[in-house]
């Protein structure tokens, strides 16, 4: 049984990431009074439809580079999600948190390093404002992770590294205003300018598997917040939780104006410093009461 639960945790987060893009996209659709993706089947699947609708175009490379460089990004996202899943099924081994720290750590490079090997520029300053918004948000996202995943403490703590986590997954999922390095919005798209048809395929789907580790990471964090701890009680409660943190992200994207290259990541960068101090110093009170 465990054998079998293990497999559905480690297939699930590959069949059902573009199914949560794609009601997160009925919902913003319905809350800003637009249509969205039609019927039952396509409000979860559109994603799905779409991903098939580019691996059947023809496949244009400018550099064999590029193909490389996205299909090892595909390949680091896909094992650190399954490393999160192993964390979750047995939080009690603890190198598994380690090894996904660092799997996080050098999977978020790789659309930085695909649009800095390219002569495009507008992939270049897609590359820059990456670059801006990981100096900004990764080093702090990274190291209250590792204590949020290892040390149990105060309520106080706790609540700081949710905070600062649920920030950093915010800004990391590339939506709205922190959506910089994409470009959605303007004539060029950022990062994913030279990439079509399966190749822009393989970057989505990556993409949507990374949103997925953010969402069931702040859905962990939560969760270890209130105090489950109990595998039995926290996975199940994890997975349902993590579909409720994907769509909520996708609601405070629509709630946020755009912002300036400049100011955006400053900002942030402001707010995690502020954050990390406070659990710094909520960590360093509960190792001298302790």
């Amino acid at each position: 049984m465990e054998y079998a639960s293990l497999t559905l945790l480690v297939v699930l987060p590959f069949l059902i990431a573009p199914v949560y893009d794609s009601i997160e996209r009925k919902v913003k659709a319905t809350i800003q009074s637009r249509v969205g993706p039609l019927g039952p089947v396509r409000s979860f699947l559109q994603s799905w439809f779409d991903f098939i609708k580019l691996l059947s175009k023809e496949l244009v490379l400018t550099s064999y580079g590029i193909a490389l460089i996205t299909i090892l990004e595909l390949v680091l996202v896909s094992a650190t999600a399954l490393i999160l899943q192993i964390h979750i099924f047995a939080s009690q081994l603890q190198w598994t948190a380690a090894l996904l720290i660092t799997f996080l750590s050098i999977s978020s490079a790789f659309s930085l390093l695909r649009a800095v090997v390219l002569d495009n520029p507008f992939s270049s300053i897609g590359a820059f404002r990456e670059f801006y918004i990981m100096l900004a948000v990764e080093g702090f996202f990274l190291s209250t992770l590792a204590i949020a995943l290892l040390i149990e403490g105060s309520l106080i703590l706790k609540i700081l590294l949710f905070c600062a986590i649920a920030l950093s997954c915010y800004v990391l999922s590339g939506r709205t205003p922190f959506d910089i390095a994409e470009a959605e919005p303007e004539i060029a798209s950022g990062v994913y300018i030279e990439l079509s048809g399966p190749l822009l395929a393989i970057a989505l789907y990556s993409l949507h598997i990374k949103r997925y580790v953010l969402a069931q990471i702040l859905s962990y964090t939560l969760i270890k917040l209130i105090g489950i701890t109990s595998t039995n009680f926290a996975l199940p409660c994890t997975l349902l939780l993590t579909p409720v943190m994907w769509v909520l992200c996708g609601v405070v994207s629509i709630m946020l104006g755009r912002t300036r290259v400049d100011i955006g990541p400053t900002t942030v960068m402001k707010a995690m410093l502020i954050l990390v101090i406070l659990t710094l110093i909520a960590l360093w009170l509960t190792v001298w009461f302790a």
